[in-house]
C-alpha cells in the first residue's frame, strides 16, 4: 500500500482557517466578502475560508439568521459578527 506524498495532497484536504456564515441575497454578506477578500490578499500567508450558506441548515438559521455575516476562526471557535471593518477583520485574522 502506498502513501500519498505531501506534494500530492489536495487543497481540499486542509481544514479551513475561517468559516464564513452567509446566505444568498444578503447585501451585508456581499460587503463582508469583498472586505474579506481584500484583507486576505494583503496577508503574507494563504487564508483558507469555507463559505457556509446557513439556509441549508435549520440549526444554522436559528443560530446565525439575524447575525450574518459571521466569521468563525476554526482553531479556537471565536466569532466576529457584523458590523466590522477592515481593521477589526485583520486583527481577528491575525489574533
Amino acid at each position: 500500500m502506498s502513501e500519498k506524498a505531501d506534494g500530492d495532497q489536495s487543497p481540499f484536504d486542509e481544514p479551513a482557517d475561517l468559516l464564513f456564515f452567509t446566505t444568498l441575497g444578503c447585501h451585508l454578506c456581499e460587503q463582508a466578502e469583498r472586505m474579506l477578500s481584500a484583507v486576505a490578499s494583503s496577508q503574507p500567508f494563504t487564508l483558507a475560508v469555507d463559505a457556509i450558506d446557513i439556509a441549508d441548515d435549520e440549526a444554522l438559521v436559528e443560530k446565525y439568521g439575524i447575525r450574518i455575516p459571521v466569521l468563525k476562526r476554526a482553531r479556537d471557535g471565536k466569532e466576529l459578527g457584523w458590523p466590522f471593518d477592515e481593521e477589526q477583520l485583520e486583527l481577528f485574522i491575525n489574533a
